[in-house]
Order: structure tokens, then sequence, then C-alpha cells
């Protein structure tokens, strides 16, 4: 059957289809319209900050501890087991009730896992807290892809996926300069690393306090009042024609959760969910652990050395996205997505020959070869697939799926990284990564939805 949304899914140059949301295609974004959009890049820099953070305080939290590697996996998959519940949770809220629905509560409760990580005194309340600092994570995820899908012009959506992922790496490296410089404290260093997070979460509540719900999102739910007045509120340089346009755009009839499974969207579900848990499989499993495996490599001298030489390669991956900013609208999701994979996969085979040969080189070259792809590819595009291609009604939901789905892996490669080093031998484990990055390759090639140029509404088949 074909794909409603995409009449020539193997290319990347199809030609934007002119429907009546056109104000919104060439309109400058407003002020609040720009709010909205920070907001949801804060809120990715909280998970990049996180995450990094985590991979830091590892390093006194190990010692102090005493955890082997069997305690470290665990430790280190909580966020990303809460991450798949949040994701799976607040992904259909998000559809269900709004996109403002949970805008507050979950930077809250992100707040609330922070402070009890810092204060725990086990493993078991350590977890805990973990988990609510994923729980939130996860249910934010899916809010700020759809709200960056949904309050993005159309030419300019490319753009705001680069901005948010940027953000992640911009939390990636605060945290891991901000790790380094707590280092000095001592043991309980990590404490005040897990702590730290919360001065950034009390940002995020100011910033979202006043964005105003999806238009989209209240037309499709029948709310079109509130949707004019919401407009409105994200455009107030447009004339009524304008308004009546983008409105009677954004109509459509909903479509139940049922739907995700069936043609064509199941499809578009495979480019969803595979090439982003095949990210995170390598990512995140590869991430968490980067400066610890310096460490026991010999290839850093110290917890400093192995932090510092970690945010140069987050550094190469912001670089990348850089590159791409202004490119990923032209150039599109596809193309970009299937070179990152495959310079992913080339890196870490580089890297593992790297370690194979005690080769310090060639660990470094790959480690910037794999942290290039990432930037270029994967790193933007995943998030960007999770969203733009299903309908306004099921967008987070399938955002939300993408993420749970993600983090599974994650969360797996979190687990089974340290056992399978110790049992197969670091260099084993990195080329078993780079297979995995080819999958991502191989799907992405397999089921091409190219979403740039187009509406959002032109992509779920209506107006074509």
């Amino acid at each position: 059957m074909a794909d409603p949304g995409n009449k020539n899914e193997t290319t990347s140059t199809t030609q934007p289809v002119q429907i009546r949301e056109a104000p919104s295609a060439h309109a400058r974004p407003d002020r609040l319209a720009r709010q909205a959009v920070r907001a949801a890049s804060l809120g990715m820099f909280l998970d990049g900050f996180d995450l990094s953070i985590m991979a830091i305080a590892l390093l006194p939290l190990r010692a102090d501890w005493h955890l082997n590697a069997g305690a470290i996996g665990n430790l280190m998959a909580a966020a990303l087991i809460g991450s798949l519940v949040g994701g799976l949770v607040g992904g259909r809220m998000v559809d269900r009730f709004g996109r403002r629905a949970l805008l507050l509560p979950n930077v809250a409760l992100y707040a609330l896992g922070a402070l009890a990580s810092a204060a725990s005194m086990g493993l078991t309340s350590l977890w805990f807290g973990r988990f609510v600092v994923g729980l939130a994570i996860g249910m934010d995820y899916p809010l700020v892809a759809t709200v960056v899908a949904e309050y993005s012009a159309q030419g300019a959506r490319g753009r705001g996926f680069a901005g948010i992922n940027v953000a992640w790496y911009l939390g990636a490296l605060a945290s891991t300069v901000l790790g380094l410089a707590l280092l000095a404290i001592g043991p309980d260093s990590w404490r005040f690393m897990l702590g730290a997070a919360l001065l950034p979460a009390l940002v995020l509540l100011w910033l979202r306090r006043r964005i105003p719900e999806s238009p989209r999102w209240l037309v499709r739910y029948g709310r079109r009042a509130q949707a004019d007045e919401a407009l409105r509120r994200l455009h107030p340089d447009w004339s009524d024609l304008q308004i009546d346009q983008a409105l009677t755009g954004f109509e459509g009839t909903r479509r139940p959760l049922r739907d995700l499974l069936r043609a064509p969207w199941r499809a578009r579900l495979a480019l969803s969910l595979i090439p982003w848990a095949c990210l995170d499989i390598v990512g995140l499993g590869i991430g968490l652990y980067f400066p610890l495996v310096l460490r026991m490599q010999g290839l850093a001298g110290n917890n400093t050395a192995a932090s510092a030489i970690n945010a140069a390669f987050l550094l190469v991956s912001t670089l990348g996205i850089l590159f791409i900013y202004k490119r990923l609208d032209r150039w599109g999701r596809i193309p970009l997505q299937f070179a990152g994979f495959t310079l992913m996969s080339a890196g870490l085979i580089l890297f593992a020959f790297g370690i194979a040969f005690h080769e310090a080189l060639n660990v470094y070259a790959g480690s910037a070869v794999y942290s290039l792809g990432t930037g270029i590819g994967p790193g933007v595009t995943a998030m960007a697939l999770a969203v733009e291609i299903f309908p306004t009604e099921l967008r987070a939901s399938a955002g939300g799926l993408a993420t749970a789905v993600s983090r599974l892996g994650a969360a797996i490669s979190a687990i089974l990284f340290p056992r399978l080093e110790n049992a197969l031998g670091l260099a084993n484990v990195l080329i078993l990564m780079a297979g995995v990055a080819l999958v991502g390759a191989w799907v992405t090639r397999l089921y091409p939805v190219e979403p740039a140029g187009r509406t959002l509404e032109a992509l779920e088949g209506r107006g074509e």
C-alpha cells in the first residue's frame, strides 16, 4: 500500500506541498514561538547534563562505594529504565491531554529525582533517585520533539531539531566542566554533581510557564476558538485571513493509536524506532563509560584527564551539529542519518583496532570519526524522524514509543557493556557496536521518508 504522506519515499528531493499552512512557512517565528523552542531546548540541556555528569560522577563513586561491574551496570541503567517508562507514559499523555500537560510537572519531577540522588545513602536509594530523574527525562523527550515540530515554521524545523541537540551537547559539556571542577572536593564530589541539575531545572520552569497550547492539537481535538487564541499569541502580526487559513490547514480526522501498527504507518514506525534504538545502544553504551574506559586502558593519567578528553569528543559532535544546522532542511534527514551511522561504524572499528594493538592515535582518531558521525547524522535526525512523519494526534505517542525503545536498548547496553568487556574484551565489544550502527544505516535506507521541505500536514497525506 502506498504511503499517503510520501509519494516518493526513496529520494529527498520532494517538492514542498503548498497547503493552507503557508503563512508559517514564510513568516519569521514570533517571540513566543521562539521562547517555546528555547524552553524545549533547555529540556534537552537537562538530559545531556544528567547523563554526562553521571559518567564523571561514576569516577569518585566507584572508588568510594567499591562498586563492581554488575553494580555499575545496574546503576547506570536506572535512569535509562526510567526514561523507557517515561517515554511510554509521557508520549500518550501529551497526545491525549495536550502539549502543556507535562511542561511543568516533569521538570518538578526531575528536580525531585536530582535531590534524591544527591542525598542517597546506599545503592537502592541512589538507583531510585536515578530512576525518577530518568522518568522525568523520558516524559520530556516526546514533548520536546513535538513542540519543536509544531511550533517551528516549515522551513525551520530542521534547524529547530539541530538546535535542541546542540543544547543536549552543551548540557553534556557544561556538566563535564562542572564535574572537573567538583572532583577536587573529594570522595563526596559525586553528590554535588548529581544535585547540581537543580539550577537549570528551575530556569526551565520559569521559561515554560507562558507557553500556549499547540494550535494543531487544539484544532484536531475540536477546540478551534482556543486554537485561534493560541495562534494570535504565537503570531501577533498575522492577519485574520492567515489565522483562518492556518487553522483550516490543521483540521483532520483523528486516528486511533492502533493505526500505528497498520500500513503505511508501521513502516514509518520502523524508521522511527530502530535507528534511534541503534543510536542509543551504541551512543549511551559507550558515552556512559568512556571516561572510565580511558582510565582503565591507561589512556588518561587521572580522572581529570579522562573527563577533559571526554569533553573534547563531545565538542566534536557539537561541531558536527553546527555544520548541518543550516543544511538539514536542504540536504534532508535520510542522507545525513545514513552518512552519520556509516561514520559511526567506521570510527568504532578504528577505535577497536587502536585498543587491540595499543595504538592511542587510532583510539583518538576513531573516537573523533565516531563523534563526528553522531553529530552530523542520527544525533539530530533520529529524534526528528520520530515525530515529524506522524499525524498530530499520534505524534507524541510515536515519539514516546521511540524514546522507550531507544532507552530499552540503551539500558541493555549499559547493563551488558561492563560485563561483555570483561568477557570478550573491549575491542570485540566495539566491533559489536559498529555492527549495531550499520543496522541503523540499513534501516534508514530500507524505509526512507523525507520530511525536509514538506509541511506536517502533507506528511500525513493531506493537501496532496
